[in-house]
């Protein structure tokens, strides 16, 4: 018997993504009688190279995230706004959204991390699941000090989230809704698939050379001038295309190679505390030199992350920008690897646990 299962994906960033891409293929993978489709407004060249061939994505906006001027800098007073905007037009997405749910003959909602689907699927009586590490009303309230106007917002959402049935809760998480029962889950991660040596010899990283992989791709890194880079001589800088481009230092990522054997191929990522980095660097062991993304309350978590799981250094954003990153890259090489690991089954054990709920 054929079931219907709906995964609404945030557009902020690319971490929510490519775990949501993870435990879908796990679906699709472990339990073919499940139909999966997508609704996300987040990078479509992501989700197409992410998906498994064949499951369909609408491409709608439900939740706003957080506005920011790149992936260092957020704008709290445009969030806020635009947030209240989406909360204005709520009822009329939500009868709208569950009249569609109905009519597509949908069994199971899941949402990483969008409030309003939630309301959708109760709407429709269709059971909702939420999947991430926090939820944005969590997020947002950590903005109230220097933004009251979040208050309303934050009221909103938690009323939508409440109506979720069950919280797939990941690593490294905030405390999810009050009344909804709550799974954890071991990391959900991509995995390299491609030996680290040949990914090295391919890059032209030999003898002692190192690599580092600067990871900025949610939002990218504006005003970096990176000048300090070119008395690295002995480190190889891979970056994506918009950052390197200008930059005689940085190479651009290959495209040829998959991101996650570019992390296991690495010495160090330079990157701000995001979950997609920070999952790809502790599943692989890969040292991460990592600076501040501002106020966002996730980031406490996540560092506390990768000092236990992982080796780690911090940066602060001028220095980043400048490129003076020697002798930061150097502590980062002398620390040992830590005792602990996390498991890596978070997608399959998603996709049992939601595979059971259709059951």
């Amino acid at each position: 018997m054929t079931v219907r299962l709906r995964y609404y994906i945030t557009g902020h960033g690319l971490g929510h993504a490519s775990r949501s891409c993870r435990i879908i293929a796990a679906l699709c993978a472990r339990h073919p009688a499940i139909r999966c489709e997508v609704v996300s407004d987040a990078a479509p060249w992501f989700l197409a190279g992410n998906l498994p061939p064949g499951v369909p994505v609408a491409a709608r906006t439900f939740d706003i995230g957080v506005r920011q001027a790149d992936s260092l800098e957020m704008n709290l007073a445009a969030t806020v706004t635009a947030c209240r905007t989406l909360q204005a037009a709520a009822p009329g997405l939500i009868a709208a959204e569950s009249a569609d749910l109905r009519r597509a003959g949908i069994d199971l909602v899941v949402t990483d991390v969008a409030a309003l689907p939630c309301a959708a699927a109760a709407a429709a009586g269709i059971p909702a699941v939420i999947a991430s590490n926090f939820t944005w009303d969590w997020i947002y309230e950590g903005f109230l000090d220097s933004h009251p106007d979040f208050a309303a917002v934050i009221a909103w959402q938690r009323d939508c989230y409440r109506q979720a049935r069950l919280a797939l809760r990941l690593p490294f998480p905030g405390p999810m809704p009050q009344g909804v029962a709550t799974v954890d889950l071991p990391l959900v991660t991509r995995r390299s698939t491609m030996p680290r040596e040949l990914v090295r010899r391919r890059l032209g990283v030999t003898g002692r050379r190192r690599l580092a992989l600067l990871s900025f791709g949610g939002f990218g890194l504006e005003a970096a001038p990176l000048d300090g880079l070119g008395g690295i001589a002995e480190w190889l800088f891979l970056a994506e295309t918009p950052l390197a481009a200008g930059h005689p230092q940085l190479r651009p990522l290959p495209a040829e190679i998959p991101y996650p054997d570019l992390v296991n191929a690495a010495d160090a990522v330079i990157t701000k505390p995001g979950y997609g980095i920070v999952a790809e660097c502790l599943a692989h062991r890969t040292a991460v030199l990592y600076t501040p993304r501002g106020d966002f309350r996730e980031q406490a978590l996540l560092v506390a992350g990768l000092h236990r799981y992982g080796r780690a250094v911090e940066i602060d954003n001028q220095r980043l920008r400048r490129g003076d990153l020697h002798a930061a890259l150097e502590r980062l090489a002398a620390l040992p690897q830590p005792p602990e690991t996390l498991a890596t089954n978070g997608a399959e054990v998603a996709a049992d646990h939601l595979a059971g709920l259709l059951a």
